[in-house]
């Protein structure tokens, strides 16, 4: 049987990197792509499975010549793991002192380059002969409550509702339409940097009292593409119980 293929956007991402760890473990061929020249985790290119590919997600031009080049290596895709994002520098100080370059670069980066992935590779999915077939994306809890990042929540947001203008025009051929909306989710790095920000700032508001992980992410978004097959057209929020 032919194995099944993923393909992972912002592949090399903190949260991104665990999803693709997670497909490997499972025996998925996986793509990812990122704009990063080659992946940090060097083991994963000892797996025979992984694929990785330099691109630019906001830059159609490139998508195109990565579809045409995953055309010829692949036959179809059987998930589409859309993980891409992260606010950019001057919307951390709010809607007052973020720039009109970085409203158009963090749209362009945290919403429209998942808009682009689905146009572009929607074909391969298409030629997938599986039952399930699916599109899972990364969005945040900032699309639905307030943490500030005021470009960078309207971007999410809309995540969520391009999965509800498409969820039920992609059902008709079979494809599984979610979103996974994560809490915050720091890095090794900052819960050891000196200032311990992440622990002073956020982790009170855990219902749970700890931080989601990035692997507790990635197995909720394997569960959504290879176990809850019935599910399509959810926002899933997986945070702790941090906007309870």
């Amino acid at each position: 049987m032919e194995k099944e293929t993923v393909l992972i956007t912002g592949g090399d991402g903190n949260i991104a990197q665990a999803i693709v760890r997670k497909y490997l473990q499972e025996g998925k061929r996986v793509i990812a792509l990122d704009i990063k020249e080659k992946s940090s985790c060097e083991e994963f290119y000892q797996n025979e499975n992984y694929d990785y590919y330099k691109v630019n997600l906001t830059n159609t031009e490139e998508l195109s010549q990565i579809a045409e080049i995953l055309g010829k290596k692949y036959s179809s895709l059987t998930h589409i793991v859309s993980a891409v994002g992260c606010p950019v520098e001057t919307e951390k100080d709010g809607i007052y002192e973020v720039t009109l370059e970085d409203i158009n670069r963090s749209i362009a980066l945290n919403l429209n380059s998942h808009i682009y992935i689905v146009k572009m590779f929607l074909p391969f999915l298409e030629k997938e002969n599986l039952d399930n077939k699916t599109i899972t994306f990364i969005a945040s809890v900032n699309g639905i409550k307030a943490f500030n990042l005021p470009v960078y929540s309207a971007a999410k947001a809309g995540i969520i509702g391009f999965m509800y203008g498409i969820v039920r025009e992609l059902g008709k051929e079979g494809i599984r339409v979610n979103v996974i909306s994560p809490g915050t989710v720091p890095t090794k790095e900052d819960l050891e940097s000196g200032t311990n920000f992440y622990n002073y700032r956020y982790k009170d508001m855990m219902a749970l009292g700890k931080f989601t992980t990035k692997e507790e992410i990635a197995d909720a978004v394997f569960a959504l593409t290879d176990i809850t097959k019935a599910i399509t057209g959810q926002n899933i929020i997986v945070d702790s119980g941090q906007i309870v």
